[in-house]
């Protein structure tokens, strides 16, 4: 019997689902970046700030569901402004999170998940689209490399102390 992935908006009942999932992807984003808060502090403010992101930037949180059970999430935004002081103010959509669990990864869901929200961008009649990732998370920047993303910008940092 073949498994299928059913993509689609977030619902309240989703939630203790979806802070699970940001508490693992914290949990991964952590070995990259050491100023991931702990996992065990992301609680339902979490979700509360992306509703609040999703109505300020004409978003939504997808949910990626297989045989009833939650597995991926992403967030769209579609209506994100770059409002640079050198550069002509444009809206874009912009990919927020993308999490797919541990036992699923590899599988194709991250792309169909992307799929998806790229579909909904240009149904929002966005000209481009963004993708942000940890410089040291090779895997999600391979993903969105074969996806057709082009890096546009990178960040370098020095530690001080």
């Amino acid at each position: 019997m073949q498994t299928f992935l059913t993509i689609r908006t977030f619902l309240p009942a989703d939630a203790e689902a979806l802070m699970a999932l940001v508490r693992e992807l914290q949990a991964h984003e952590r070995q990259f970046y050491d100023r991931m808060k702990q996992p065990a502090e992301i609680h339902a403010w979490y979700v509360d700030a992306l509703l609040k992101q999703c109505a300020d930037e004409a978003g939504e949180i997808l949910i990626g569901e297989m045989e009833g059970t939650v597995i991926a999430y992403a967030t769209i935004f579609t209506r994100a402004v770059c409002d640079e002081i050198d550069e002509i103010p444009f809206t874009f959509a912009r990919v927020g999170d993308l999490a797919v669990t541990s036992v699923r990864r590899g599988q194709g869901i991250g792309k169909a998940m992307l799929a998806e929200c790229e579909r909904r961008a240009r149904a929002a009649g966005a000209r481009w689209l963004r993708v942000a990732s940890l410089a040291g998370n090779a895997q999600a920047r391979s993903t969105y490399r074969s996806f057709g993303f082009e890096e546009q910008f990178v960040s370098s940092e020095k530690r001080l102390d």
